[in-house]
């Protein structure tokens, strides 16, 4: 029989103030990345890439390709996303 729990799965979180900076700080990237253009998505679909300060500054196949190619980048100003593949919709 499964029991219930009393110790809820998510907790609210507090952000301190500096974490709440860093946050606000990558916001705009973050909505650029949104509306990347069709040719750098075309470039990049497939991979994981890195964004920081409006563009991107790695890419690669794999998370740990990704993490190499960042080489000493402060990871907590990089805004990291997986761009996938277009799928494709064929109407009848």
């Amino acid at each position: 029989m499964i029991k219930e729990s009393d110790q809820p799965f998510v907790r609210p979180w507090q952000p301190t103030p500096e974490q709440e900076k860093a946050i606000r700080a990558t916001d705009a990237t973050t909505e650029w990345l949104y509306h990347l253009p069709a040719e750098i998505l075309r470039q990049y679909q497939g991979q994981w890439i890195g964004a920081k300060i409006c563009r991107i500054v790695a890419s690669g196949q794999t998370m740990e390709e990704l993490y190499a190619s960042l080489d000493d980048i402060d990871l907590g100003t990089v805004v990291i996303m997986r761009l996938e593949r277009p799928g494709r919709v064929i109407y009848r």
